[in-house]
């Protein structure tokens, strides 16, 4: 990619990456990449680290959150779903099931569903995941950026995700006598 579509991205991409914290860009080992690919004009590699990073970032959130809920409300064929027990088996499920998963599960918004399914298209289709002969801009790549940052690296869930997690916890790990369950009812 030319200077002109370079300087777009490495100008404006402390503005963007501002919403990280410190600990949050020591983690980003795949930022670094997608750095050093947008300043020599390789944004079809810059796009697949970018993905590589937010998947990763998504992985981990969902094993932080409960796996075997994310599982649950994921995956609805229950042959399929007996493969997966362990945090392990996150690797095998596709991007757009995983990004699909942590909507379901209140993990990401659905806002930012359907940007980062729309990020994963692009990726498919005009990164240097498959052969292509598509051209990313600056201002693009600026924005997939942003949007992989909003919606995923920088935020944590919140909210309704975080009482789920702590009831599912609760129903696991506590003995539930006649008086508890009585105001349930």
């Amino acid at each position: 990619v030319g200077l002109k579509e370079r300087r777009i991205v490495i100008n404006i991409m402390p503005i963007i990456t501002e919403n990280l914290n410190d600990e949050q860009r020591r983690e980003a080992f795949y930022l670094s990449k997608f750095i050093a690919s947008s300043s020599v004009g390789l944004f079809d590699a810059a796009l697949n680290y970018l993905w590589n990073e937010t998947i990763l970032n998504l992985r981990s959130k969902i094993i932080r959150f409960d796996i075997n809920y994310f599982y649950d409300s994921t995956i609805s064929d229950p042959k399929k779903r007996a493969k997966f027990q362990s945090e392990e088996d996150l690797n095998d499920l596709d991007d757009w099931e995983l990004i699909r998963g942590a909507k379901e599960t209140g993990i990401i918004s659905d806002i930012g569903y359907r940007h980062l399914d729309y990020i994963r298209d692009m990726r498919n289709f005009a990164s240097a995941a498959h052969p292509n002969q598509t051209e990313i801009t600056g201002l693009l790549l600026a924005g997939w950026l942003e949007t992989c940052i909003r919606e995923v690296l920088a935020k944590e869930p919140s909210g309704p995700v975080v009482e789920i997690k702590r009831l599912l916890y609760s129903i696991r790990t506590e003995h539930l006598d006649a008086t508890s369950i009585a105001p349930t009812i």
